[in-house]
């Protein structure tokens, strides 16, 4: 008698990300902020720069407070910078760009280190 192995396989389409994590679990919640943002006009999963400056200007106000972010074009700037492919939109890829920065600027508040230091942007 030989024994049987079991697989579990799962069905195109189904999701198994993220598990019980901390970390992917985080993850997870910046991919829904970033649809919830991307499926208000447009291509439902890019940024246009108004759907761009929302999801800033509301999910992540501490950051656009200091070092002079809150300047007038900041924004446009950081938009035309994350769109790589210049195509006036911002992929989730071309995001994590600015989850970058976000989340150097979380490190920073942490430490309560100098938030306007030699990589502030």
């Amino acid at each position: 008698m030989s024994a049987t192995t079991t697989t579990t396989t799962t069905a195109p389409g189904t999701q198994q990300f993220p598990g019980n994590c901390t970390l992917e679990m985080a993850l997870k919640t910046i991919v829904d902020v970033y649809h919830r943002y991307s499926i208000r006009e447009g291509h439902v999963d890019l940024l246009s720069y108004n759907e761009f400056k929302t999801l800033l200007k509301e999910q992540a106000p501490a950051f656009l407070e200091v070092c002079d972010r809150n300047r007038r074009g900041y924004l446009r700037k950081l938009f035309e910078e994350t769109d790589l492919n210049k195509d006036k939109e911002v992929t989730f890829e071309e995001f994590t760009i600015v989850l970058a920065k976000l989340t150097d600027d979380a490190h920073r508040i942490s430490h309560k280190d100098d938030r306007c230091g030699p990589d502030k942007d």
